[in-house]
């Protein structure tokens, strides 16, 4: 992840999967550019820096993810004689189950290791810049269960449920900012998965 960190900007509603989102997760550098530019707006070049890509690969499928509609151009910005673009995405990556059941194994896999590299990426920076152990207030919890189908979708829907409300959170957040409150950023990572059983 990039280590200097812009404002964030306003970005889109968790939208609908349809067959927009999912040829644009079908390729695993696009759903990096689209968490990136969930997080911040950028230009290609910004992108292949972060991303460790060659500008004309980056490039190409930014314009893919601009016909999907998954992306928008924020601004246009001259510099030394040519045109810089900076983007920003139009949706949020969210998936639910439905969603799910219609990627493949393989794309699913792929989007899986970049989400989870992208939350060890995040506390990593933020370890490294000291902002992790900067506050007291604040919460870490890992827990490994034991449970039975019921359990499972018990603990899905009480995920989501934490999802929605730290959302409605973001956005009381913001309007407290337009009225004069100090804002700072903060990152809450939620997931849910099954582990593989114990060895020996």
């Amino acid at each position: 992840m990039p280590t200097k960190k812009k404002k964030r900007p306003q970005t889109g509603h968790v939208a609908k999967f349809d067959k927009r989102l999912a040829k644009a997760l079908s390729h695993p550098l696009r759903t990096e550019i689209i968490a990136i530019l969930s997080d911040r707006c950028a230009s290609p070049r910004e992108l292949a820096d972060v991303l460790g890509e060659e500008l004309s690969n980056v490039s190409y499928h930014t314009q893919e993810l601009l016909k999907l509609s998954c992306i928008e151009v924020v601004d246009h910005e001259r510099v030394r004689g040519a045109v810089k673009t900076r983007y920003r995405a139009t949706m949020k990556m969210f998936l639910d189950d439905e969603d799910w059941e219609q990627l493949s194994l393989g794309t699913r896999t792929g989007i899986s290791i970049n989400a989870v590299n992208e939350a060890i990426q995040r506390a990593t920076h933020a370890v490294e810049k000291g902002t992790f152990d900067r506050r007291k207030d604040r919460f870490i919890a890992t827990l490994k269960m034991d449970v039975d189908e019921r359990g499972w979708r018990d603990t899905k829907t009480a995920v989501r449920i934490a999802f929605d409300r730290l959302r409605e959170i973001e956005d009381e957040a913001a309007n407290r900012k337009a009225e004069g409150a100090k804002t700072f950023r903060m990152t809450a990572s939620l997931l849910t998965y099954e582990s593989p059983a114990e060895s020996g």
